[in-house]
């Protein structure tokens, strides 16, 4: 089987992670099977290098020369776009949706905008999703991050009848053996950002930045002073590391030196076995991107996320451990610290249901396309 899969393969470990975790469920179920890969980023409004692609006739004619194609796992779907056709990255006349004739799945896909819609983007993607919907040869699969939810606000119910939630890939992976170790001391992973605060969120009410820096302060001391490890920051892409540089210059230089690492930010597959092996040996994980969460769930760690965004507080919810979502409101540090305190068992029951659910749905979906 001819297989193409269009994605983001650099720029988020996340990315990358999922994608693996897509090949482990291609693996269990197609025996011989050959992938090419198509940068999904090349395809971007402000990508202006010769190999840039366009979703045309012509490219619509290319994945018809396949057996089956995946677009995703990622934001492709989230309908906050300026300029785009459909309103999301994925960018195409909805027209040629229909000239589509391999079996093309829109997979472990985010549809869920955090930022302002441009006027005219609801009618776009509206447009786009019925084309989708009305090809049988297309299947749209939505992420555990409460696209679903965002599908039905803003589309209407009905349209759910044509698609389904999965959970995100990333669930089906872990990280190359052998594991690989930065620190010797017991240490949490943390993984924080800035992007994400400025975003569309009804979970975000600080007073101020500050308010945010100093609600994680006073958790980072007791990580440090109460529970006795070390921490070690861990970026997933580079403006990570301008929100663990505005946070370390909060801390004391005594404290930064003898409790303090950042982990190096790397790409690529390479990249991501490594980072997330440093969360698999961690004695816990407090995360603010979605992939920080959904891998470290997968690896059964003890996990928090720390919900800037609605999807991580939708990914927590759908497994049944909500509790360990914490919005970004008034004292949340003590929420964090409250939970620290308290056990993190997970319990797996909830998880392993909806991987075999997922499982269920390619076996079911590949089957039938």
């Amino acid at each position: 089987m001819k297989i193409l899969h269009i994605a983001s393969f650099r720029g988020n470990i996340g990315d990358n992670a999922s994608h693996m975790g897509l090949y482990s469920i291609l693996d269990r179920l197609i025996k011989y099977y050959s992938l090419e890969k198509i940068e999904m980023r090349k395809f971007y409004k402000n990508y202006n290098k010769k190999d840039k692609k366009e979703f045309d006739d012509e490219f619509i004619n290319f994945i018809n020369r396949f057996d089956l194609c995946i677009i995703g796992g990622g934001g492709f779907l989230d309908y906050w776009v300026p300029g785009s056709q459909t309103g999301a990255t994925f960018d195409i006349d909805p027209s040629l949706v229909r000239h589509i004739k391999t079996p093309t799945l829109f997979a472990s896909m985010g549809c869920n905008p955090q930022k302002d819609l441009p006027e005219g983007n609801i009618d776009k993607f509206e447009r786009f999703l019925s084309e989708c919907i009305d090809n049988k040869k297309i299947s749209i699969a939505l992420r555990n991050d409460g696209s679903v939810k965002a599908i039905e606000r803003d589309f209407g119910a009905e349209y759910l009848e044509g698609i389904v939630e999965i959970l995100d890939h990333g669930f089906f992976y872990s990280p190359a053996e052998p594991s690989l170790k930065l620190l010797n001391e017991q240490y949490v992973a943390i993984n924080i950002v800035s992007d994400q605060l400025e975003m569309r969120s009804s979970l975000i009410n600080l007073g101020s930045r500050n308010d945010y820096k100093n609600e994680l302060k006073n958790v980072f001391e007791f990580i440090v002073m109460s529970l006795g490890l070390h921490i070690l920051f861990i970026p997933h892409i580079y403006s990570d590391l301008k929100a663990i540089s505005e946070i370390v210059e909060t801390l004391e230089d005594s404290f930064i030196r003898s409790y303090v690492n950042v982990a190096p930010c790397v790409q690529g597959d390479a990249g991501a076995n490594f980072i997330f092996s440093l969360y698999k040996n961690s004695e816990f994980v407090i995360g603010t991107r979605l992939h920080s969460n959904v891998c470290s769930i997968a690896m059964e760690k003890k996990s928090i996320g720390l919900a800037a965004l609605d999807r991580v507080d939708y990914l927590y919810r759908s497994l049944e451990i909500g509790h360990r979502s914490i919005k970004l409101g008034s004292r949340f540090g003590d929420k964090i610290i409250n939970v620290l305190s308290n056990d993190l068992y997970l319990e797996t029951g909830t998880l392993d249901r909806l991987r075999t659910e997922t499982i269920e749905y390619y076996e079911t979906t590949i089957g039938r396309l």
